[in-house]
Parts: C-alpha cells; sequence; structure tokens
C-alpha cells in the first residue's frame, strides 16, 4: 500500500516532505517499510535501559 489508511499520507508526499503523517505510516505505506529496512538491516528498537542504584532506593 502507497497510502495509509489512517491518515491518508502518500509515499509520494513523505519523500517530498520527508515527515510521516502519524506513527502507523510506518507499518502501513509498503515502499516507506522496505526503505527503512534497506537503511537499517537487523536493527530493532530495544528502548532506554534504566540504571539501578541498589545502595540508595
Amino acid at each position: 500500500m502507497n497510502k495509509c489508511p489512517y491518515c491518508d499520507t502518500t509515499y509520494n508526499e513523505v519523500l517530498q516532505t520527508g515527515f510521516v503523517g502519524c506513527a502507523r505510516c510506518y507499518q502501513e505505506i509498503e515502499p516507506l517499510k522496505e526503505a527503512i529496512k534497506k537503511m537499517y538491516p537487523n536493527k530493532k528498537h530495544k528502548g532506554k535501559v534504566v540504571k539501578v542504584d541498589s545502595g540508595n532506593l
């Protein structure tokens, strides 16, 4: 799919503006998904790791 069904942003709009319309665009616009996979192969967001100071609670 070249258009996000949630916000109606198209792949061409993303290319022209550099902005996605919503967070779902990353999952819904197939060419965008493929481009991100090529730019960041084998990458998975793991989030922040919180440091724990076990001596001072």
